[in-house]
């Protein structure tokens, strides 16, 4: 999974293991987490969506992060009841995927007023956001997403790893998976290994461009 965030946003910690058990980088700057695993193998990852309404102005405001590791400290594959549960008028809109040792992934979207869930066959299991002309970022790389399918029928973790580390795009950087814009970029690439018999995670920042 990559994070993209804001330049002036602060790095984030590497992962570790929480005291409710799961394994998650930190976000040093709202707290919480972007991505989690659990020793049972759910793994709970957030993106932002960018098609919603936040919370008015003057009410409770919780950084997403928040509910990421929420969820992952609780037994059980979340589902919508857990989620409202932790009162989603707080938060700003988002989608969230729950992949469990069985069954197939699902996403949730909250945009804001309403929660919904579709499942996410692996087949079609690529989701990606842009705070930027987001409708047709997110076209593109679902279109390179296809691509890489056809070329790519039974996908390794190499093979994977290769395609979130895209920094190119014809169009240019900004529509790249591994993205860069003058105001944000990715900065961190996670991968989340749920095969063994206790999931494993691998954190890796992306270095910053040299400047003249």
């Amino acid at each position: 999974m990559n994070r993209d965030e804001r330049h002036d946003r602060a790095p984030a910690r590497r992962p570790r293991r929480w005291p409710a058990g799961f394994l998650a980088p930190l976000d040093t700057g709202a707290g919480g987490t972007w991505i989690a695993a659990r020793p049972d193998g759910v793994v709970v990852a957030l993106l932002n969506h960018h098609h919603g309404a936040w919370p008015a102005p003057g009410r409770p405001h919780q950084s997403r992060g928040h509910l990421v590791a929420i969820l992952a400290g609780e037994p059980g594959v979340p589902d919508a009841r857990a989620l409202r549960a932790c009162g989603l008028t707080a938060y700003a809109p988002f989608r969230l995927l729950i992949v469990g040792r069985r069954g197939t992934p699902r996403v949730f979207t909250w945009n804001g007023r309403r929660l919904t869930s579709r499942d996410l066959p692996a087949r079609v299991g690529f989701l990606t956001s842009s705070s930027w002309n987001s409708r047709r970022v997110i076209a593109a790389r679902q279109a390179r997403f296809r691509r890489f399918l056809r070329a790519h029928p039974a996908p390794t973790r190499a093979d994977l790893v290769a395609l979130h580390g895209e920094t190119v795009d014809p169009r240019g950087t900004p529509w790249a998976i591994c993205m860069t814009r003058d105001d944000a970029r990715t900065v961190s690439r996670t991968v989340v290994d749920a095969t063994g018999e206790r999931p494993t995670m691998t954190y890796r920042a992306r270095p910053r461009a040299k400047t003249a």
